[in-house]
């Protein structure tokens, strides 16, 4: 007897057997299709001789002989972002998606009301299997709080809620009258083992949820919180500190703030592709408070308190962002606590960057936990069921002659000729909620005597959602850069979206920032 496979392929056959297309309309077919094949490399090409530029089919000549999988995705990825068409028809179509059909796009959704809502903060609260990630996460935090803890220091952690967690209601009309926020189905069980387990834990999002019923908590088309809503939470989780720590110092410093409006279009609308000066989603007004203080940077890294963070923290503090600086969440936080905080803060950082960021501190001589009683850890909780969790390892506490023989000196600007040995790489533009993103090469040095043999580099791999001409670098090929002590810039450029170097051997080199001349 035959099974149902064979019958449809049978049937499949005869029917396609018995199809008959005019010679006319074949021609016709044959036509259309060619040009369409053709018009792509044809209008690249157009493109690439109006501005100067080598043609992209050359670019292809660098795969030969025999090329990698690497190679060749990196080689389609360069392609398809610097693609003329994409450029020329993206925006139009997706427009006409948005507008009339209500279709976002892979990485936004729309919302109720001129709301939009990542896809990725959507997937954390839905993936069917999030338990092992969970489970990743609830081992590394138990372990990071088991190695502060060796070192007498407090760890407090802060799953910060998404927007589809505060305001399901804005994103489906099934959720209009919600009575509890809406977490992943995992979400409880991890609080639960974890507070277990001894890990002290602030989660705001039933203070935020209930602010939400009276007023939005959350920006219309970005994945953050508004600056009320931010320094809400700031204060309950100062109060919090208080309560649960004692702190050596007494607080000592004054603080002011002063409102100032600030006006930007939000991430999430900025991933839709929209053509620039698009109306569909318009620019959002926020009046935040920036926090004026004495504190200077000395008596910051003095604190008795570390801060690890991502955008949620950065968003009011970082002006690359777009909505203002000095007045994001540790600002507010330490206006609260009265008492200048340290802070390690990168965007998408929360899973991993913020803590590799601190073992490399570490492992590199500059020991951020000296002095330190308490470590505040937030995090988006999406990082809870699609982050990469590591197990990273606090060094040993290292003695001052220790201290002095793993520092190096930094204090030179020069340029400097040097083969990739490894590097990152940034994301496709508009695929993240991130305008900019750092990347690191590891490289060999050739000709600077004053360099040591091999050494870390971070530079812009993608600016203002374009990439620049770093992202498409290849491992063995001889760079020649303008570097800087990362010391000297990390005030600045270290809290933007960073795609680190995995191998552990790298971070115990030297760090330079670096530009291409």
């Amino acid at each position: 007897m035959r099974n149902l496979a064979e019958h449809r392929r049978e049937t499949a056959e005869k029917e396609l057997g018995s199809t008959q297309v005019k010679r006319n309309v074949s021609i016709v077919g044959l036509v259309i299709f060619s040009v369409t094949l053709l018009s792509v490399p044809i209008c690249q090409l157009i493109s690439d001789g109006l501005r100067g530029e080598p043609p992209h089919i050359f670019r292809a000549i660098n795969l030969l002989p025999v090329p990698n999988l690497t190679e060749i995705a990196q080689y389609e990825d360069t392609l398809e972002e610097e693609s003329v068409l994409t450029h020329w028809l993206l925006p139009s179509v997706q427009t006409v998606l948005t507008r009339v059909f209500f279709i976002g796009n892979e990485q936004a959704y729309l919302g109720r009301d001129g709301w939009l809502f990542y896809r990725a903060d959507i997937d954390s609260l839905i993936t069917p299997d999030s338990q092992e990630t969970a489970s990743t996460a609830l081992t590394a935090i138990i372990d990071f709080n088991r190695q502060l803890q060796a070192r007498d220091i407090t760890l407090i952690i802060v799953p910060t809620p998404v927007k589809p967690t505060i305001h399901p209601e804005k994103f489906s009309a099934r959720y209009s009258d919600p009575n509890a926020p809406i977490q992943n189905p995992n979400y409880a069980a991890f609080v639960e083992t974890l507070t277990a387990e001894g890990v002290l834990a602030y989660d705001p999002a039933p203070l935020l949820f209930a602010a939400a019923r009276r007023e939005p908590q959350y920006l219309k088309t970005d994945t953050h919180w508004k600056p009320e809503a931010m320094e809400r939470v700031a204060e309950r989780l100062a109060a919090f500190i208080e309560e649960k720590v004692r702190l050596p110092s007494e607080p000592s410093f004054t603080y002011v703030k002063t409102p100032e409006d600030t006006v930007n279009i939000g991430d999430i609308a900025k991933m839709l592709k929209l053509p620039t000066g698009q109306k569909l989603f318009p620019q959002e007004r926020v009046t935040r408070r920036v926090v004026e203080t004495s504190i200077d940077r000395q008596s910051a890294q003095n604190s008795e308190i570390l801060f690890l963070g991502d955008s949620f923290s950065n968003i009011y503090s970082l002006a690359g962002m777009g909505w203002g600086d000095s007045s994001g969440f540790v600002e507010h936080l330490s206006a609260a606590l009265a008492r200048p905080i340290d802070k390690i803060v990168i965007n998408a950082g929360g899973a991993d960057a913020t803590r590799q960021a601190l073992v490399q501190a570490l492992n590199r001589g500059r020991d951020r936990l000296t002095g330190k009683r308490v470590l505040v850890y937030q995090f988006a909780t999406r990082e809870l069921f699609s982050g990469d969790w590591k197990l990273l390892s606090i060094p040993q506490i290292q003695t001052a002659e220790q201290l002095q023989t793993t520092s190096t000196d930094q204090s030179e600007d020069l340029t400097v000729t040097a083969t990739i040995k490894a590097r990152t790489k940034p994301p496709m533009p508009r695929t993240v909620p991130y305008s900019e993103c750092i990347i690191a090469l590891h490289l060999e040095n050739l000709r600077t005597s004053n360099l040591p043999e091999e050494f870390v580099v971070f530079l812009w791999g993608m600016r203002e959602n374009q990439w620049t001409a770093a992202a498409t670098f290849k491992v063995g090929q001889k760079v020649k850069l303008h570097l800087r002590p990362w010391t000297a810039v990390e005030t600045e450029y270290g809290s933007y979206n960073r795609k680190e170097l995995e191998t552990e051997d790298a971070w115990l080199l030297d760090v330079y920032w670096g530009e291409v001349p």
